[in-house]
Protein backbone atom coordinates (compact mmCIF):
# COMPACT_ATOMS: atom_id res chain seq x y z
CA UNK A 1 0.00 0.00 0.00
CA UNK A 2 1.10 3.34 -0.95
CA UNK A 3 1.30 6.25 1.10
CA UNK A 4 -1.43 8.05 -0.99
CA UNK A 5 -4.12 9.81 0.75
CA UNK A 6 -6.76 12.19 -0.61
CA UNK A 7 -7.46 13.61 2.61
CA UNK A 8 -6.95 16.83 3.12
CA UNK A 9 -8.67 17.88 -0.02
CA UNK A 10 -11.82 16.77 -2.36
CA UNK A 11 -12.95 14.28 -4.71
CA UNK A 12 -14.80 15.82 -7.87
CA UNK A 13 -17.02 12.83 -9.65
CA UNK A 14 -16.89 12.45 -13.43
CA UNK A 15 -19.89 12.36 -15.30
CA UNK A 16 -19.67 8.66 -16.19
CA UNK A 17 -19.96 8.07 -12.17
CA UNK A 18 -23.57 7.36 -12.38
CA UNK A 19 -23.93 6.08 -8.85
CA UNK A 20 -26.76 8.34 -7.91
CA UNK A 21 -24.97 8.64 -4.47
CA UNK A 22 -22.05 10.45 -6.27
CA UNK A 23 -23.15 11.58 -9.54
CA UNK A 24 -21.57 15.46 -10.45
CA UNK A 25 -20.66 15.47 -6.48
CA UNK A 26 -17.42 17.09 -4.44
CA UNK A 27 -16.41 15.11 -1.50
CA UNK A 28 -14.78 16.72 0.80
CA UNK A 29 -12.48 14.13 2.59
CA UNK A 30 -11.73 13.37 6.24
CA UNK A 31 -9.76 10.75 6.72
CA UNK A 32 -7.73 8.18 4.13
CA UNK A 33 -5.38 5.64 4.94
CA UNK A 34 -4.67 1.84 4.84
CA UNK A 35 -7.93 1.24 6.81
CA UNK A 36 -10.07 2.98 4.20
CA UNK A 37 -11.57 6.48 3.60
CA UNK A 38 -14.35 8.25 4.68
CA UNK A 39 -15.40 12.15 3.31
CA UNK A 40 -18.73 14.21 3.10
CA UNK A 41 -20.33 15.40 -0.19
CA UNK A 42 -20.84 18.78 -0.31
CA UNK A 43 -23.40 19.84 -2.83
CA UNK A 44 -26.35 16.79 -2.53
CA UNK A 45 -29.23 19.35 -0.93
CA UNK A 46 -31.86 17.74 1.17
CA UNK A 47 -35.50 18.96 1.41
CA UNK A 48 -35.16 19.81 4.92
CA UNK A 49 -34.04 23.02 6.38
CA UNK A 50 -31.10 22.93 8.55
CA UNK A 51 -33.46 25.92 10.76
CA UNK A 52 -35.57 22.46 11.33
CA UNK A 53 -32.84 20.39 12.76
CA UNK A 54 -31.99 23.19 14.67
CA UNK A 55 -34.86 23.83 16.35
CA UNK A 56 -35.78 19.42 16.54
CA UNK A 57 -32.82 20.15 19.02
CA UNK A 58 -34.18 23.41 20.93
CA UNK A 59 -31.27 25.52 18.76
CA UNK A 60 -31.73 29.18 16.52
CA UNK A 61 -30.27 28.49 13.66
CA UNK A 62 -27.76 30.96 12.71
CA UNK A 63 -27.57 30.79 8.76
CA UNK A 64 -31.26 31.81 8.02
CA UNK A 65 -33.93 30.36 6.37
CA UNK A 66 -32.00 29.40 2.96
CA UNK A 67 -29.68 26.64 4.48
CA UNK A 68 -30.66 23.31 3.42
CA UNK A 69 -29.33 19.88 5.15
CA UNK A 70 -27.03 18.13 2.99
CA UNK A 71 -26.99 14.46 1.94
CA UNK A 72 -23.00 13.94 3.20
CA UNK A 73 -22.86 10.26 1.79
CA UNK A 74 -24.66 7.22 2.08
CA UNK A 75 -23.43 5.29 5.13
CA UNK A 76 -25.27 6.15 8.11
CA UNK A 77 -27.95 8.34 6.52
CA UNK A 78 -29.03 9.06 10.09
CA UNK A 79 -25.75 10.14 11.83
CA UNK A 80 -25.35 13.96 11.37
CA UNK A 81 -21.84 15.89 10.46
CA UNK A 82 -21.27 19.58 10.98
CA UNK A 83 -18.42 21.32 8.52
CA UNK A 84 -17.40 24.50 10.25
CA UNK A 85 -14.85 27.03 10.25
CA UNK A 86 -11.80 26.32 11.62
CA UNK A 87 -11.78 28.83 14.60
CA UNK A 88 -14.31 26.04 16.79
CA UNK A 89 -12.51 23.23 18.22
CA UNK A 90 -14.26 20.85 20.23
CA UNK A 91 -13.00 16.84 21.46
CA UNK A 92 -13.73 15.34 18.58
CA UNK A 93 -13.12 18.50 16.10
CA UNK A 94 -10.47 17.29 12.80
CA UNK A 95 -9.42 20.65 10.41
CA UNK A 96 -10.25 19.31 6.97
CA UNK A 97 -8.62 22.36 5.25
CA UNK A 98 -7.48 26.14 5.57
CA UNK A 99 -10.95 27.66 7.08
CA UNK A 100 -12.99 24.00 6.94
CA UNK A 101 -13.23 21.56 9.94
CA UNK A 102 -15.60 18.55 10.84
CA UNK A 103 -17.38 18.00 14.08
CA UNK A 104 -19.80 15.13 15.23
CA UNK A 105 -21.35 16.40 18.78
CA UNK A 106 -24.40 18.20 20.52
CA UNK A 107 -22.27 20.31 22.33
CA UNK A 108 -20.51 21.71 19.12
CA UNK A 109 -24.35 22.33 17.06
CA UNK A 110 -25.31 23.55 20.47
CA UNK A 111 -22.10 26.51 21.40
CA UNK A 112 -21.87 27.13 16.90
CA UNK A 113 -25.94 28.01 17.02
CA UNK A 114 -25.64 29.66 19.93
CA UNK A 115 -22.55 31.96 19.01
CA UNK A 116 -24.28 32.51 15.51
CA UNK A 117 -21.71 30.59 13.55
CA UNK A 118 -23.01 31.33 9.35
CA UNK A 119 -20.12 29.17 8.20
CA UNK A 120 -21.86 25.68 9.03
CA UNK A 121 -23.06 23.64 6.78
CA UNK A 122 -25.34 20.14 8.27
CA UNK A 123 -24.74 17.17 6.69
CA UNK A 124 -26.48 13.44 7.36
CA UNK A 125 -24.80 10.62 6.48
CA UNK A 126 -21.21 9.92 4.81
CA UNK A 127 -19.21 8.67 2.39
CA UNK A 128 -16.86 5.90 2.99
CA UNK A 129 -14.65 3.51 1.56
CA UNK A 130 -13.20 -0.15 2.51
CA UNK A 131 -8.95 -0.42 2.41
CA UNK A 132 -8.18 0.20 -1.13
CA UNK A 133 -11.33 0.98 -2.60
CA UNK A 134 -10.49 4.68 -3.25
CA UNK A 135 -7.47 4.02 -4.59
CA UNK A 136 -8.86 1.60 -7.33
CA UNK A 137 -11.71 4.27 -8.39
CA UNK A 138 -9.52 6.74 -8.86
CA UNK A 139 -7.31 4.50 -10.93
CA UNK A 140 -9.93 3.61 -13.16
CA UNK A 141 -10.95 7.42 -13.53
CA UNK A 142 -13.90 7.82 -11.44
CA UNK A 143 -12.64 10.45 -9.54
CA UNK A 144 -10.48 13.95 -10.04
CA UNK A 145 -8.49 14.79 -6.92
CA UNK A 146 -8.69 18.67 -5.82
CA UNK A 147 -8.02 20.82 -3.29
CA UNK A 148 -11.12 21.70 -0.46
CA UNK A 149 -11.29 25.44 -0.09
CA UNK A 150 -13.74 26.92 2.44
CA UNK A 151 -15.45 28.64 -0.64
CA UNK A 152 -16.12 25.34 -1.90
CA UNK A 153 -18.19 24.33 1.18
CA UNK A 154 -19.52 27.70 2.85
CA UNK A 155 -19.82 30.30 -0.11
CA UNK A 156 -20.60 28.66 -3.72
CA UNK A 157 -24.52 27.50 -4.38
CA UNK A 158 -25.39 23.43 -3.99
CA UNK A 159 -25.85 23.42 -7.60
CA UNK A 160 -22.51 25.08 -8.74
CA UNK A 161 -20.03 23.33 -6.72
CA UNK A 162 -19.31 20.38 -9.20
CA UNK A 163 -19.01 22.73 -12.03
CA UNK A 164 -16.44 25.83 -10.24
CA UNK A 165 -14.62 23.08 -8.74
CA UNK A 166 -13.70 21.76 -11.90
CA UNK A 167 -13.21 24.91 -13.66
CA UNK A 168 -10.70 26.03 -10.59
CA UNK A 169 -8.56 22.78 -12.14
CA UNK A 170 -9.10 24.82 -15.27
CA UNK A 171 -11.08 21.93 -16.40
CA UNK A 172 -13.86 22.87 -18.50
CA UNK A 173 -17.18 21.44 -17.47
CA UNK A 174 -18.28 21.37 -20.96
CA UNK A 175 -15.81 19.51 -22.42
CA UNK A 176 -16.16 15.70 -20.08
CA UNK A 177 -18.10 13.60 -21.80
CA UNK A 178 -20.66 11.38 -20.29
CA UNK A 179 -20.95 7.58 -20.92
CA UNK A 180 -22.91 4.77 -19.52
CA UNK A 181 -19.96 2.30 -19.31
CA UNK A 182 -18.31 3.77 -16.33
CA UNK A 183 -17.81 1.72 -12.88
CA UNK A 184 -20.47 2.43 -10.36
Amino acid sequence: MSDFSTAPGALIAVPQLQDPNFHRSVVVMIQHDADGALGLVVNHPTHHGCRDVAAGFGLPWPGGDSGRLRRGGPVEPQSLWMLHDDGWGFDETMRVADGVSVSRSREALTRMCQGGEDHLRLLVGYAGWGPGQLEREIAAGSWIVAETTASMVFSWPADEVWSRALSQLGIDPAHLVESAGMVQ
